[in-house]
């Protein structure tokens, strides 16, 4: 990886970086301060409509934003038809699984508002799709940050409108309707921003038989790897909701969003890396260097995370969600989860930037397997920490089988000498979370001993990674 490679890819991960956060923050007080104005009952009817809106929507994407991406790498000059095509896919597909929800929906949840909550968030789900079409498009001309403020102002929307239907007592129907209106916002601003920031536009005349034929050649792989991996993502809140109820769907969504919230890091690396793995030319990036430079990013920034859910994770549920949701199990076995999910998510990306590749859904459906499998066994027996724990496992299943399936192409000894930097660190700061201090200085104080603790340990013992980080943000460097 060259500097100016590093430098234009730092430089678009802290932008893709820094509007996740800030979007992540939204959400996380929404879903706050729904759980302590709806109550853990209703709380988890809304929880179980937002993963039936991800899960579903995911019949509408089909995988084909990568699709997009890795023909748009090939062949530039095309990206505005396939565009359009792969808009015209996914709103017949969107439709279709909207209607259906409305007839199944009504005849599966007795209560009419639960029904009407999970409709409304299926459409949010629907329109989400919308929104990651245009953003892939973006993201395949290098054009990062108009998305990444327009997911923010979407985010930042939906906190308010969310409020403001709590405030005129909405309840779990007002606040599914401002979480849908907030979206709709959201698709009509991502279509501005592709057009203007990267020059996209689709349109109907655009949208021919071939390109579509090159959507659905690769259903048969990415699109079946996005329902496994998106079921594999919500499917315990649903087993949960049958197994066990809907307040243990509460008790469990409060403690899963604190591993959702921070797979943005993951999410950012692997939507900057793309582009670069998927690119055919001469002058692309290595591989190598690119794969080995993310894996150590998110090692970096999960291990510690998981550290401090291990140690005071209850904690922290306890201060964003109230005293019912601080349970130390639940999120003591999600502790590991945003580590194996990452490392799963960036050998996934690079065996599809190529080519469909069969071995990524075979890692999707050998960990669904294990989750649906780990939950039906033991959810009825033990609840929602038995779910907790399936899932870190089926994890932990999906990235074993991916970086098989990849080989070598990770440089091991450094990968390996990066690993041992972060856990010595990450050790070193964990002591400091069991002094007996308040939570929030208590984590200022590990997040300094950490990032101390690791910087200068790079110096001596990991000296790409040192380096690296001293490259791309030094001044200067031409980029």
């Amino acid at each position: 990886m060259t500097t100016t490679d590093a430098r234009q890819m730092t430089r678009a991960g802290l932008t893709l970086g820094v509007g996740e956060i800030i979007g992540k923050l939204a959400t996380l007080v929404m879903l706050g301060v729904l759980a302590r104005v709806l109550g853990v009952a209703d709380f988890g009817v809304f929880s179980l409509g937002l993963g039936l809106g991800v899960l579903l929507g995911a019949v509408a994407t089909l995988g084909m934003d990568q699709r997009l991406v890795q023909l748009a790498g090939q062949e530039p000059e095309s990206l505005s038809a396939r565009l359009s095509s792969l808009l015209a896919l996914r709103l017949t597909l969107a439709l279709a699984v909207i209607a259906g929800a409305a007839v199944v929906l009504p005849q599966v949840l007795s209560d009419w508002r639960e029904a009407l909550v999970a409709i409304i968030l299926v459409v949010a789900g629907s329109t989400d799709s919308i929104i990651e079409a245009f953003r892939s498009a973006a993201s395949s001309r290098h054009h990062q940050s108009g998305p990444a403020v327009v997911l923010v102002i979407q985010r930042c929307l939906a906190l308010v409108l969310v409020l403001t239907a709590l405030h005129l007592d909405g309840g779990m129907v007002g606040a599914a309707g401002a979480y849908l209106l907030a979206a709709a916002v959201g698709a009509l601003l991502m279509a501005v921003t592709a057009y203007r920031g990267a020059d996209i536009l689709p349109r109907p005349r655009l949208v021919s038989r071939a390109h579509v034929r090159d959507f659905t050649a690769a259903i048969r792989v990415t699109g079946l790897n996005e329902l496994t991996a998106m079921a594999l993502f919500r499917v315990d809140v649903l087993l949960i909701a049958w197994l066990a109820g809907t307040v243990a769907v509460g008790h469990y969504t409060a403690a899963y969003r604190l591993l959702e919230t921070v797979l943005f890091i993951s999410w950012s690396v692997t939507r900057v890396i793309l582009p670069a793995l998927a690119d055919s030319s001469p002058a692309s990036p290595d591989r190598s260097r690119t794969m080995t430079g993310a894996l150590v990013i998110v090692i970096a920034a999960y291990l510690p995370y998981g550290a401090v859910l291990l140690v005071r994770g209850d904690e922290i549920l306890g201060l964003l969600f109230g005293a019912p949701f601080a349970d130390p199990t639940i999120i003591g076995w999600l502790a590991l989860a945003p580590l194996l999910f990452a490392i799963a998510q960036i050998y996934t990306s690079a065996l599809l930037a190529v080519r469909p590749d069969p071995a990524v859904l075979a890692a999707s459906v050998a960990a669904l397997v294990v989750d649906i499998g780990l939950g039906l066994l033991l959810i009825p027996r033990w609840g929602a920490p038995a779910a907790a724990a399936a899932t870190t496992l089926s994890y932990a299943v999906q990235a074993v089988v991916v970086v098989r399936a990849l080989g070598g192409v990770v440089a091991a000894a450094a990968l390996i000498r990066s690993v041992l930097v972060c856990l010595a660190a990450t050790l070193l700061a964990l002591l400091t979370m069991l002094l007996p201090l308040p939570l929030l200085p208590a984590l200022v104080l590990a997040g300094v001993v950490y990032t101390v603790i690791w910087w200068t340990a790079t110096t001596r013992w990991d000296r790409p990674t040192h380096q690296l980080v001293r490259t791309v943000t030094r001044r200067g460097v031409p980029g």
